[in-house]
C-alpha cells in the first residue's frame, strides 16, 4: 500500500522533509490507539524510502523493480517482524534476527527497514536484545515500532526512538472517509464505539459486532437480573473469540453507566443508542461498586496483552459483576 489515510498527512509530510533533508532517524515508534492506520503507514513508508522513483508526495511509485519486490514480499532489504501466534510475545530470538538484519549491507545501496509490531509483545529478553541495536544503529537503517500502547515499552527504548503519535481525526474527517466506504451505516454510533479510530469503526461495522454487541448486552442484563449464570456466558463468549471485545464492550457500558448516574444528559456518552438499558442496571447499583468493577475490567484489558487464561479472565469479570449487582452465581 503505497498511500496513507486522510487523517495521517500531517505526520507523512513531517517524515518526507526530515527524509529530504538528511534528518530521518535511525528509529520510529509510530504510537497511537488500535484502529487509526498505523501499520499502513508504516508499509508505505518503507516502501517510499526502498523505491527509486518516489512521486511529488513522496509515495512510492508502485511500478519499479523495488516496488514490485516490495509487493511481492520479496524484497531483500524489508523485514516485517511480528509474534509466531497472534497475541503470543516476540520473543529474543526474533529480536536476534532483527538485529543480524540491519546489520547486513542494503542489496541496492538504499535503506534498510524494520517494521516490528506490536511493539508491546516484546518480551524482556527481546527487548534488551533490541536495545542493543538501538544503542548502536548501522547506517543507512530505519527500524519502525507500532505500539497501541507505549507506556508497555521500556523507558530506554521509548528514548531512543523517535515517536510519531496518531491521535483520533477530527470527526468530520472521520465521518467522512467513514461514509465513503460504508453505506447506510450510523457512522457518528460507530465512532462512538471506537473511541473515534476510523478502522475500528469500520470493523465493528464489517464483521457485524453491533449486533453481536447488543446480544451481548441482553446476556449482560441476564446476569445482572440473576437470571443467567455468569459462568455460561463466559463461556459462550470465549468459544465464540469475543474475549477482547467482550472485555472492551464491559468496560465502554461501565463507564457510561457511570455518566448517566451523574448526568441524565452526560456530554459523552457512547452507547447512546442504548443508554435507557443501561441506565436501569446502574440504578440498581451504587457508585462505589461501578468504580470498583470499572478498574477490575481495565486491569482485566491489560491482563488481555499478556499471556493468561481469557475465559478464566472473563469468568472472573461476570462472576463479580453478579455479585456486585446483588446476585448469587447460580452455579453454588
Amino acid at each position: 500500500m503505497n498511500s496513507v489515510y486522510p487523517w495521517q498527512q500531517e505526520q507523512w509530510r513531517l517524515l518526507m522533509a526530515a527524509n529530504d533533508e538528511g534528518r530521518l532517524p535511525h528509529a520510529l515508534l509510530l504510537s497511537g490507539m488500535s484502529g487509526m492506520g498505523k501499520q499502513r503507514f508504516a508499509t508505505a513508508l518503507a516502501q517510499a524510502l526502498l523505491c527509486r522513483y518516489r512521486d511529488c508526495e513522496g509515495f512510492a511509485c508502485g511500478t519499479c523493480p523495488a516496488c514490485e519486490r516490495f509487493q511481492a514480499g520479496t524484497h531483500p532489504d524489508f523485514l516485517a517482524v511480528m509474534p509466531e501466534d497472534e497475541g503470543k510475545a516476540i520473543t529474543v530470538d526474533i529480536a536476534r534476527v532483527v538485529s543480524q538484519f540491519l546489520v547486513l549491507k542494503s542489496h541496492y545501496e538504499g535503506s534498510r527497514v524494520v517494521i516490528l509490531a506490536p511493539a508491546e509483545a516484546l518480551n524482556a529478553a527481546a527487548a534488551n536484545s533490541l536495545l542493543k541495536t538501538l544503542e548502536e544503529p548501522a547506517p543507512g537503517t530505519l527500524l519502525i515500532l507500532l505500539a497501541s500502547a507505549p507506556g508497555a515499552l521500556l523507558a530506554t527504548i521509548r528514548s531512543r526512538c523517535q515517536q510519531i503519535k496518531f491521535a483520533a481525526p477530527e470527526r468530520d474527517v472521520a465521518r467522512e472517509w467513514l461514509r465513503s466506504q460504508l453505506a447506510e451505516q450510523d457512522t457518528d454510533l460507530l465512532l462512538n464505539l471506537s473511541n473515534g479510530a476510523p478502522l475500528e469503526a469500520l470493523r465493528l461495522a464489517e464483521e457485524g459486532l453491533l449486533e453481536q454487541r447488543l446480544e451481548m448486552l441482553e446476556q449482560f442484563e441476564q446476569i445482572s437480573a440473576g437470571r443467567c449464570d455468569p459462568v455460561t456466558v463466559a463461556q459462550q463468549w470465549s468459544q465464540q473469540k469475543r474475549v477482547s471485545d467482550a472485555v472492551f464492550w464491559l468496560n465502554s457500558w461501565v463507564m457510561d453507566m457511570i455518566r448517566l448516574k451523574y448526568s441524565s444528559q452526560p456530554p459523552l456518552l457512547v452507547n447512546r443508542d442504548v443508554a435507557e438499558r443501561l441506565l436501569m442496571i446502574a440504578e440498581k447499583i451504587d457508585n462505589h461498586r461501578l468504580f470498583a468493577f470499572l478498574d477490575r475490567v481495565t486491569k482485566a484489558s491489560h491482563y488481555l496483552q499478556g499471556s493468561i487464561n481469557a475465559q478464566l479472565l472473563l469468568e472472573d469479570l461476570l462472576i463479580s459483576w453478579a455479585a456486585l449487582a446483588g446476585q448469587r452465581n447460580m452455579k453454588n
